[in-house]
């Protein structure tokens, strides 16, 4: 997600984008912090995330839906935003492309889009990411708001951007609340004291593995159980046609939004020459996704155990997101949470407005105060007892920024390089050490020792720091000589590439 400040002939604008999975809004402030929705075609506020590739040329956007009809070979790209911060490539036409060129192609179409019509250039931003992105994801959302042409990037997470808009617009609203985000594609779940001079975070949870997509996957196999049935066909006859596998998801995707206001749906899709009907129900729907409703639940729990607190002290739970509008997930929250207020709150705008409210606060006001907190544990490969582990050092749920140091020592007399890896896990404060196999490697740095080396001797210091956003920072000083690790050094690209990347963003249509 990400919010811009423009500035123009007529005065200014600061930008907020809620950067979604399957589809993204934009919202803006003028300069006397009115608000309002970007609109696209057809006066959507919703921009599809999507993009479509072909040998000459790529689209972002709805454009990139409708050019599916008139395109003889095409590659259609969508829910890539699970994939970033990871070295995951799809080869496209003799092309490579990442998750992060393909979310900065979405972000420089609907930035090319707000300054032709407000004709003002955008050049500075705040990203809002998923409060369980760790570093590496989060240092390629900046990457990807670099190659869209946004100059200073800045971060947010999404859940307290949509803090930000329902305290704007529920003024007397003071105390202590849970922000339950669900979008297409992730959840979060932020526990913050709201008060008169800001906001203050005190834990988050959450999976980039659980969201909307995931019930439009429950209903697909629903349907696709119905239409084995009713069309006389087998799983397999399913599996090698993807046309028809796509139908069925799309199917789903309707029938999710009309089982939210009814009990019952029909439906047909075209097989084989012949419509094949049949129909589902909220229960079916219910049924199967139960499951996915009770993982929110347990986070929920877990983030209000980390904040310190119980659940009859908290004051009130907060619903957005798209899904948060499912008839299930409200009503299982009310039978876990029944003394606490749950209320739903603009699910699809939420995020973009509160963002559009920061970048004025951000980049003009300084009225806001957000103290944030670490979302992920981050520590050291190291020998302990003879075993390797993870020796944690910044812990997740702990106030930013933060700082730590340690003084290691070299294995070896005139030992030449030193291997540091760094690793991030969910252990909470007073866990020092951590698995290997509990824990996700970032990095791996050979850092060159030089000066006399001696294993009894050399003092080697670490320092770990995470800044206000939530980047990680690692210095290593040995003989009075500093080096610095660069998490984000796997996702760069060496200048040519960028540029070559670049290139492709900006002519994306």
């Amino acid at each position: 997600m990400s919010y811009i400040i423009g500035i123009g002939m007529d005065g200014e604008y600061y930008v907020g984008i809620d950067l979604g999975m399957i589809n993204s809004v934009m919202a803006f402030t003028d300069a006397d912090g009115t608000i309002s929705i970007q609109r696209w075609e057809k006066g959507h506020t919703k921009f599809p995330s999507v993009v479509l590739l072909t040998p000459n040329r790529s689209y972002a956007g709805q454009l990139a839906l409708d050019r599916k009809f008139y395109e003889d070979r095409y590659h259609f790209e969508n829910c890539f935003k699970r994939m970033m911060g990871t070295t995951h490539k799809q080869r496209i036409y003799n092309v490579d492309y990442t998750p992060t060129e393909l979310f900065s192609m979405i972000l420089h179409k609907m930035i090319r889009t707000f300054e032709e019509e407000h004709n003002h250039k955008l050049e500075r931003a705040v990203l809002a990411v998923p409060a369980d992105f760790g570093d590496a994801e989060r240092e390629a959302v900046m990457k990807a708001a670099y190659l869209a042409g946004i100059k200073e990037p800045k971060i947010i997470n999404e859940s307290n951007a949509a803090a930000i808009s329902y305290r704007h617009d529920t003024t007397d609203f003071i105390g202590k609340a849970a922000i339950y985000d669900i979008g297409g594609g992730t959840f979060d779940v932020t526990i913050m004291d709201i008060h008169e001079n800001g906001f203050d975070v005190l834990s988050n949870e959450g999976s980039k593995f659980l969201g909307g997509r995931d019930w439009d996957l429950q209903l697909a196999s629903i349907i696709q159980k119905k239409i084995i049935a009713n069309a006389g066909l087998t799983p397999k006859d399913i599996d090698n046609d993807s046309d028809l596998r796509r139908r069925i998801l799309s199917e789903a995707e309707r029938h999710k939004i009309i089982l939210d206001r009814v009990d019952k749906s029909k439906g047909a899709l075209l097989v084989r020459g012949k419509y094949i009907g049949f129909e589902i129900s909220r229960t079916e729907l219910d049924n199967a996704t139960v499951e996915l409703v009770s993982k929110t639940i347990k986070m929920t729990n877990d983030a209000i155990r980390a904040a310190g607190l119980t659940p009859n002290t908290l004051d009130r739970i907060v619903l957005v997101g798209g899904p948060s509008i499912t008839p299930l997930i409200r009503s299982m929250l009310e039978n876990e949470f029944p003394n606490v207020e749950i209320t739903r709150y603009d699910p699809i705008h939420a995020v973009a407005r509160g963002a559009a409210i920061y970048a004025r606060s951000l980049f003009k006001t300084k009225s806001i105060k957000i103290r944030s907190v670490l979302n992920k544990t981050f520590g050291l490969k190291m020998g302990i007892d003879g075993e390797e582990c993870v020796c944690n050092l910044l812990y997740r749920n702990v106030t930013l920024p933060m700082s730590r140091e340690v003084v290691c020592r070299p294995k070896t007399d005139d030992q030449e390089i030193l291997d540091v890896a760094i690793y991030e896990n969910r252990a909470t404060k007073g866990e020092l050490h951590t698995p290997l196999t509990r824990s996700r490697l970032l990095n791996t740095f050979h850092i060159p020792l030089t000066g006399k080396i001696s294993r009894g001797r050399t003092k080697i210091y670490i320092r770990m720091s995470a800044d206000l956003e939530g980047l990680i920072s690692i210095e290593v000083e040995c003989n009075n000589k500093k080096d610095t690790c660069d998490l984000s050094s796997d996702i760069y690209l060496s200048n040519e590439e960028f540029s070559e990347t670049m290139r492709r963003v900006r002519m994306v249509q």
